[in-house]
């Protein structure tokens, strides 16, 4: 019994104490293509989370949303003047403007001082059309003013209602200003995008040396060997300005580890050879397995997301209306006949919430005290016969001579969909609804021909998810005009084809509503007339499955940071004298 404590004690202990030369390895299941692109071009998930390391912004948020200096002196607030709202004689906001100063000791990674012409070389890029950047809003409508050399003012008319919560890019005009003005010479007057794109890609691979690395970084690390198919490395840039106080303490060097085989990063990780795991990685299922077999090596966390599941109802065309689908007491009804709960508990442990909305608990906005929808059999049936649906002979409802049968479809392939679909299909043959599984290739389903055209009756049920930032929701994925039609080009996400006036009315009021308040009673309303309408059946919110070994600290994110690089300059390991700030919840 002794020589077993005191090796559990000595393998606890080496755990604990971390690595001799202070440096962390993490594994994902994704390399990306390129790093450090200040336009986003390549906006993979495991791109954002390695240029986490090595960027910086005017501020940040922490896991609780909370908005921080970082380029900036200080945060700009209504309190301090450095957010500032103008109003019509109406009372309508009709621009908004936030000022920032830059710190004196902000430098990028090769010890040039980070000015103002950063930002405007940035923003002047991110509004060419020549630039491939996935979406400009809101910064086609921003304008930088400079009011001295380290400070300047950025005004949005018409108002962007996130303003003082945002940071613009910054790009090293130092290095990449000449490189630009040849690309403009070049494609000034280009006609094929495909020629200009090339010449995009030759401006970019000008910024990165001859190991395809960025020239200079402005963030905590600064990358310094990538080896294709295996491996990145970073170490602390010593030029960064937000230190933590004896940095030596912390993490000096991040390597991140390409495991493309998720079965493989498993076995890395219950065999020792990794320190975390990147939130790109691991599949639910492994999670589940992993939190089995942790013994003190490793602890695993399900990180609350804003990835939101959900089952479209298709409520255009004739289809939809002679299934009574654009008629909410059927929408309402088919939510009453499955059991969200034991699906949840039995696939996923509980472990993924269910949802009511399509607002997450962890906004500010979420409302709690609407219809849960539990499962309610008696329910649903009083509902089927109030529109006129009745048993017919073999047990599926029926109504002028139709029977209620509904194509529900999904991506194929997607083992754990497959498996929804299958259970609420039998909780549904359970109450008379005949269901008829239609997947597809997520080509398919996303592409143009298919969710956006649902007057076209291809589909009846669709089941995907939509993930949004719980800081910056605006509620427009329900809005009248945002329903995809040939007169908008299909354009649009509404594809329920939902339409309701208060909400259209509420949610332009709220899109201009300044003061939090309001537009939380505003969201309120909003969610308490969707959830009684329910143009979507809520499933849940998936979780972020990751793994770190005991004694790493401040490694942690959460559905409003994303990443554990959020925080990378102060990550490190306790037994090296890194102070715990931030705990994973």
């Amino acid at each position: 019994m002794k020589k077993t404590l005191a090796l559990t004690a000595f393998l606890l202990g080496a755990a604990l104490a971390g690595p001799a030369n202070n440096s962390l390895v993490v594994g994902t299941s994704q390399e990306p293509p390129n790093i450090y692109d200040p336009w986003n071009t390549n906006n993979l998930a495991i791109t954002s989370e390695i240029n986490g390391y090595m960027g910086a912004g005017l501020t940040y948020q922490d896991d609780d949303g909370t908005t921080k200096a970082d380029i900036a002196t200080r945060v700009p607030t209504l309190g301090n003047g450095d957010y500032k709202v103008v109003k019509d004689s109406k009372g309508d906001v009709i621009r908004n403007s936030v000022t920032y100063t830059i710190r004196k000791d902000a430098k990028w990674s090769d010890g040039t001082p980070i000015k103002v012409a950063d930002f405007q070389f940035w923003l002047k890029l991110e509004n060419d059309d020549r630039v491939p950047v996935p979406d400009r809003d809101p910064w086609d409508r921003a304008k930088i003013t400079v009011n001295d050399a380290d400070t300047f003012t950025i005004t949005f008319e018409p108002p962007y209602l996130f303003a003082d919560q945002v940071s613009p890019g910054l790009a090293p005009s130092h290095i990449m200003s000449a490189a630009w003005n040849a690309f403009d010479a070049k494609t000034k007057n280009e006609k094929d995008a495909k020629v200009t794109n090339e010449e995009w890609k030759k401006f970019i691979s000008s910024f990165t040396t001859a190991r395809n690395l960025p020239k200079v970084v402005a963030g905590p690390f600064k990358p310094t060997a990538w080896r294709t198919g295996n491996s990145l490395t970073m170490t602390r840039n010593a030029a960064y300005w937000n230190q933590p106080k004896n940095p030596e303490n912390y993490v000096q060097t991040v390597t991140y580890r390409f495991i493309p085989n998720t079965n493989t990063l498993k076995v890395n990780i219950l065999s020792g050879q990794l320190d975390a795991v990147s939130a790109v990685g691991l599949t639910f299922d492994q999670g589940v397995d992993l939190s089995r077999n942790e013994r003190n090596k490793y602890k695993t966390y399900f990180v609350p997301g804003a990835v939101w599941e959900h089952i479209d109802i298709n409520a255009r065309g004739q289809r939809a209306k002679d299934l009574d689908l654009d008629d909410p007491r059927m929408r309402q009804a088919l939510l009453y006949a499955i059991d969200r709960d034991a699906l949840t508990k039995a696939l996923f442990q509980g472990k993924q919430a269910v949802s009511n909305s399509w607002i997450g608990p962890v906004s500010k906005l979420y409302k709690k005290d609407v219809n849960d929808y539990n499962l309610n059999v008696a329910r649903a049936r009083q509902l089927f016969a109030a529109l006129g649906w009745t048993p017919g002979s073999d047990g599926v409802l029926q109504k002028a001579g139709k029977k209620l049968t509904l194509n529900f479809s999904t991506t194929a392939g997607n083992s754990t969909r497959e498996r929804v679909q299958q259970i609420l299909q039998a909780q549904w043959k359970a109450v008379g609804v005949q269901v008829n599984i239609q997947n597809y290739p997520a080509s398919v389903i996303f592409g143009p021909d298919f969710l956006s055209k649902g007057e076209s009756g291809k589909w009846d049920m669709a089941m995907y998810a939509w993930s949004n930032n719980p800081v910056f929701e605006e509620g427009n994925l329900w809005k009248s005009e945002g329903i995809p039609t040939a007169a908008n080009g299909y354009s649009g996400q509404n594809n329920p084809g939902w339409k309701n006036t208060e909400y259209d009315k509420l949610y332009n009021q709220a899109k201009v509503e300044f003061n939090q308040a309001d537009r939380i009673k505003l969201f309120d309303r909003m969610q308490a007339i969707w959830n009684t309408e329910v143009p979507a059946l809520p499933l849940y919110f998936r979780v972020n499955v990751y793994t770190k070994v005991p004694g790493l600290v401040n490694y942690t994110f959460s559905a409003i940071t994303q990443y554990p690089s959020w925080n990378a300059a102060n990550i490190g390991w306790a037994s090296k004298g890194a102070v715990e700030e931030y705990k994973q919840k």
